[in-house]
Order: structure tokens, then sequence, then C-alpha cells
């Protein structure tokens, strides 16, 4: 029995993750390193989350598992991105992130204390901003408006956990005032991409259908947030809602991943 719920949890914490091939084209670049962005944000949710003993089994193993997915995309994206014009400019942004994902790893690697909390978030934005420059970089190197989707349904995925970090920050230290600002702010950039996303020229009637999905799962999620203002937290419920709407942005993110390559293949074919 216990073998069998390792192999649910186990199930669950990949869902986000589906396994992907080697990286051969910019879309799938800018999709994989949009993913290195999330896991900075998934990270710092997932080492709270144990400091408060939620969800531990499950919360363990997506922690131990972003951390290898991290790890495989940044040296899938190395190898990647010296097979195109602007290595050198990708070599400068990968490098950048290494070296702030050295550190991070470092501390996440320390036993869970609340003491740490304060550097793991430090790092994890630090991290976060890395990443950022390394998904700017490829998306300007795509000249493309349709690569512009990719990278912003993308970024939908660590706003996400980055709403879930912060959110989990103020439920374990009590600390509103220091952690409500930048969960306000992230909110506020994910319904703004959520609109500019419902908008797009390039959305098919499935993508459609899923960014609603997304819109009714996001208003749910919204009432939760209003309830900290109540002096009420509840981290279990926004665990699970951001992991949905993670797990729907994913699916998303690839559709728009695959209306490039199509625009690519139409232009060079």
């Amino acid at each position: 029995m216990k073998l069998l719920i390792h192999c649910i949890c186990l199930s669950l914490a990949l869902s986000a993750f589906p396994a992907h091939a080697e990286i051969t084209n910019l879309s799938q670049a800018i999709n994989e390193s949009g993913r290195l962005r999330m896991l900075s944000q998934r990270l710092a949710k997932a080492y709270l989350l144990k400091a408060m003993d939620i969800q531990p089994e499950k919360v363990s193993l997506q922690f131990i598992n972003s951390k290898a997915i991290f790890e495989k995309n940044l040296s899938e994206l190395t190898a990647f991105s010296q097979s195109i014009d602007d290595s050198a400019a990708l070599k400068l942004a990968i490098d950048v992130i290494d070296t702030q994902w050295q550190a991070y790893r470092l501390a996440l690697s320390q036993p869970i204390s609340t003491v740490n909390t304060n550097e793991i978030l430090i790092l994890s934005d630090k991290t976060l901003t890395a990443c950022e420059g390394l998904v700017s970089q490829l998306e300007k190197s795509s000249l493309r408006q349709s690569a512009y989707w990719v990278n912003l349904s993308g970024r939908q995925r660590m706003l996400s956990q980055r709403i879930a970090k912060f959110y989990s920050a103020i439920s374990l230290s009590g600390q509103m005032t220091t952690y409500y600002q930048g969960l306000q702010q992230a909110v506020s950039e994910f319904d703004s991409a959520l609109l500019a996303l419902i908008q797009s020229p390039d959305n098919t009637h499935l993508l459609d259908h899923k960014l609603k999905k997304v819109a009714t799962q996001w208003h749910f999620s919204k009432q939760g947030f209003k309830l900290l203002n109540k002096g009420e937290s509840t981290p279990l419920v926004i665990f699970m809602t951001t992991e949905t709407i993670l797990k729907q942005m994913n699916d998303i993110t690839a559709l728009y991943e695959a209306i490039d390559n199509k625009r690519v293949r139409r232009s060079t074919g």
C-alpha cells in the first residue's frame, strides 16, 4: 500500500513536467528556459510547505524532482546555446543562471528551518531574475510575435508558483507586511497576462477553451487571497489550486509552442 501511495504521489509531482526530447529549436528553448524560472519559485514554495509540514510526502517529491529537472534543463539549454548564432549572449545568460543556481542549491540543501526562510526567498528571486534574462534573450533571437505568446504563457506557470511562495511565506511567518506586496504584484501580473492571452490573435478554439478554464480556476483562487486580509490562511487550498493552474498553463504553453513552430516551418518551407 505504501508503495502504491508513493507511486501516486510521484505521478502527481511530475504531472506538470512531461518528458521532453533534446532541445532543438528556439520555441522549445523558450518553453524550457521558462520552466527554469518557474522551478526557481516552485523550489522555494516547496521549502516553505515542508517547513509547515503540509502534504509532506508529495511536497518532498516535488522538491527533489524540481531540483533534478532544473539541472537537466540547464544542461540541455547550455548544449542548445552552442548551436545558434547568438551563442555568446546565450552562454553569458546561462553562466549567470549557473552562478545563482549554485548558491541557491546550496541553501536548499541545508536542513529545513524557519531561520533560513528569508535567505531562500532572496536566492529564489535572484535565480528567477537570471532565468528571466535567458528567456528574454531567446525570445529576442526568435524575432517572431508568436514566440512572445510562448514566453508570456510560460511566465504564468512561474507566477502560479510565485503566488504560492509568497502566500506560504505569509502563512509560515505571519508577516503580512513583509510578503504581501510581493503577493499582490504577482497576482496583478497574472491578471494582466491572462487577459492578454485571452485576447491573443493566435488563439485556436482549443486555446480559448483552456484559457477559460484557467480563468475560472483563477477566480476561485483569488478568493483565498482575500481571506488573508481577514487574518485567515489556507496554504493547503492555495497549494492545490495553484498546482491545477500550473498544469493548465503548462498545456497552454505547449500549444503556443506548437503554433510558433508551425510558423517557422511555413516561413522556411
